[in-house]
């Protein structure tokens, strides 16, 4: 191994136990956080109410637009930086708008049901899962193939790892903004890894192909941690504009990984696919994303439908970085 390899590599063992140590401050700050029950669109209208939660007890109904919590105006990014996260059993004033009119109400924090911890959990091991086999791969078998899974696994780690909260509005504004940074790159590294393994596409090795390739995810990266360092004026063009702009680059790159992985194995004969562990990654890919995708669809199409334990099949992603891990280190060898 090369010098500037070594160097690369003992980057990527610093930002793992760095990002190892974040995820286990953010586990232990778990049952600190507290529980609204409600989710929205991300332009502030309310598309689900949990049962029994703290929001429908309040009155919080679905298609709600939120106007303001705790006296803030939804659109006023810059306040809602500043205010710190609610406590477990403080009280916050609404005020929605529903059907034209404008409705006040109080709304009381809960504290996470266990479900909801298991979740947060659940959601930590599967950053741990990304962080140790990606890099224990890199460690044992070190390749250009093993470094970029190594740093999708790490970089797409801090997706899943909440980490520590701060007090300071600052901190929490730079750290938010560097780890959305970090999580987009992570994305594109997972198709870059694709496109160097099991064969190195041509275009990467052309000149600034490397540049050209990750210039989206950077771009996309950089500007929401403006947008969260910033904090401009939230508005619904501005969240539109954030939501179409980060789904045509997560697309490209998604879209792309699925490109370059089918296209890999349908070029490479029976004999590659099981030397370089193609079968084996096609299969942990399959099983790890078919729950999610089955839940998916049906929440498109029946969205009463509700199947046993859906909450938990994002677990099922940690075959992906336990089956590639195992398949690179099989045909790096």
């Amino acid at each position: 191994m090369n010098a500037g390899a070594e160097k690369a590599r003992t980057l990527l063992l610093v930002l793992g136990a760095l990002f190892a140590i974040w995820g286990i401050l953010g586990w232990m700050d778990v049952g600190n956080l507290a529980q609204g029950g409600y989710a929205t669109d991300g332009n502030n209208t309310v598309t689900q109410v949990l049962p029994g939660s703290p929001s429908e007890k309040a009155g919080l109904q679905v298609g709600d637009y939120i106007v303001s919590m705790n006296g803030i105006s939804t659109e006023d990014a810059a306040a809602f930086s500043r205010q710190s996260r609610p406590d477990v059993g403080e009280t916050w004033p609404w005020v929605v708008t529903r059907d034209g009119e404008t409705v006040n109400f109080d709304l009381t924090w809960g504290e996470l049901v266990p479900q909801r911890k298991l979740i947060a959990h659940g959601s930590v091991v599967v950053g741990f899962c990304l962080l140790g086999f990606t890099l224990w791969a890199h460690w044992k078998r070190p390749s250009r193939a093993t470094a970029a899974l190594a740093m999708a696994g790490v970089f797409l780690s801090l997706a899943f790892l909440n980490g520590p909260y701060f007090e300071s509005s600052g901190l929490r504004s730079f750290s938010n903004a560097l780890a959305v940074i970090i999580v987009f790159v992570g994305v594109a590294s997972l198709l870059y890894f694709l496109m160097v393994y099991p064969k190195v596409s041509s275009f990467l090795d052309k000149a600034n192909g490397k540049l050209i390739f990750f210039a989206p995810a950077v771009a996309l990266g950089l500007f929401l941690a403006y947008r969260t360092l910033m904090t401009p004026v939230a508005t619904s063009g501005l969240n539109v504009f954030t939501n179409i702009f980060a789904g045509v680059v997560i697309s490209i790159y998604v879209l792309g990984s699925v490109v370059y992985m089918v296209r890999s194995y349908l070029g490479a004969s029976a004999e590659e696919r099981d030397n370089k562990g193609l079968n084996l990654m096609l299969i942990g890919t399959l099983v790890g994303l078919l729950p999610i995708g089955l839940a998916t669809l049906i929440n498109v199409f029946a969205p009463q439908v509700v199947l046993p334990g859906q909450p938990f099949y994002f677990l099922a992603l940690i075959l992906i970085p336990i089956t590639w891990s195992v398949a690179v280190m099989r045909g790096s060898g």
